[in-house]
């Protein structure tokens, strides 16, 4: 494969470079620099706990990508639950139709070994009942999805308007993988606006 063949399907990262951090192409080799915060954890050398505050009131709903060895989720979900937040875990595989399940009355169909009767059963939307079940003093509800990276581009763009639709609700979306904790809006992982480089 040619060197202009390969450059036609380089896309480049829509995750911000740590500061510090430097890509340049020498030749066809790619040198990247480090600082220290990419060795501990760029969010214990500088916390950023406010600006995440911030983020989740004004976006409301927000795509995450946390570091492999994990642990930094539940310093932000903490903060959140300080603030007066509850919560409804899930997790994207086996979810279905995010729509359905979270905002409407839907269809269970447990599987039958082949002589009891086919039987449906129906549950009410995860969203609504939680949210009818937050005490009166609750800030609202956050839905906390882990492995959204297995959700299609449509059911992102659903979990990212689904603030305007329950105003109590917000959404977190784990989306994947990175060195450090970052966020990014929903909608603009989504595709409901343009990244903002």
């Amino acid at each position: 494969m040619s060197s202009s063949t390969a450059s036609a399907f380089r896309l480049p990262s829509p995750f911000p470079c740590s500061p510090g951090v430097s890509r340049r192409r020498r030749g066809g080799a790619v040198s990247v620099r480090c600082g220290i915060g990419d060795f501990i954890g760029g969010d214990l050398l500088k916390p950023d706990l406010g600006r995440w505050l911030d983020d989740v009131e004004k976006h409301k709903a927000l795509a995450i990508y946390s570091p492999h060895e994990g642990g930094y989720e539940g310093r932000y979900l903490n903060r959140l639950r300080y603030q007066g937040y509850y919560f409804l875990d899930m997790t994207a595989r086996g979810l279905g139709d995010p729509e359905t399940m979270l905002t409407k009355i839907y269809p269970v169909c447990p599987a039958h070994v082949g002589k009891q009767p086919i039987a449906r059963w129906y549950f009410p939307p995860e969203v609504d009942f939680r949210l009818a079940m937050l005490p009166p003093n609750a800030k609202g509800l956050v839905l906390w999805i882990i492995e959204a990276k297995v959700l299609s581009k449509a059911e992102l763009q659903f979990l990212a308007l689904l603030p305007s639709l329950r105003p109590k609700v917000r959404v977190i979306a784990e989306c994947g993988n990175w060195r450090k904790f970052i966020w990014k809006p929903l909608k603009e992982i989504s595709g409901l606006v343009p990244l903002v480089e």
